[in-house]
């Protein structure tokens, strides 16, 4: 359970240094880990996943926090949201691999998709020490990419 605590106690300093010197898409990527946080923490301790097999909840909240990640990717005129949503990526591969193969052991897979959030949660730092850089050595770091309509 300390394992737990420790992980609450990283993304909770992660996601306040975010809120403070970054701009919307670390913001947005922020709440997006926090809410996940949140009401993965509700399933958990409402149902004790086993990992015994691959919880349906979770994934849900995996598959909706990707599809937040990606759309940040997709608009954010940074490139570090691109290797958050792909590590996630990876994390939902691991809940497929669970469902291909049931022998796998049940420790093994909390494990292996619990420690994959700390490679995003270090991202997110450098992505919004590089925002809180740019912005302070040229003035500005435009948020979100710009969309030219052709004629």
């Amino acid at each position: 359970m300390i394992h737990v605590l420790v992980y609450y106690v990283i993304a909770l300093a992660t996601c306040w240094f975010a809120f403070r010197h970054g701009g919307r898409p670390e913001r947005l990527v922020a709440a997006a880990f926090l809410l996940a946080a949140i009401v993965s923490s509700g399933l958990a301790f409402s149902a004790r996943p086993a990992f015994r097999s691959v919880d349906g909840a979770l994934l849900s909240v995996d598959l909706a926090l990707l599809a937040g990640l990606v759309a940040v990717a997709m608009f954010a005129n940074r490139f570090w949201p691109i290797w958050i949503s792909a590590l996630h990526l990876l994390a939902i591969t691991i809940h497929g691999v669970r469902a291909y193969d049931p022998t796998l052991v049940p420790w093994m897979y909390a494990a292996a998709i619990s420690k994959i959030a700390y490679p995003m949660l270090a991202v997110l730092i450098v992505g919004t020490e590089r925002h809180r850089r740019r912005r302070w050595s040229y003035g500005c770091d435009p948020d979100w990419s710009s969309v030219s309509k052709s004629p």
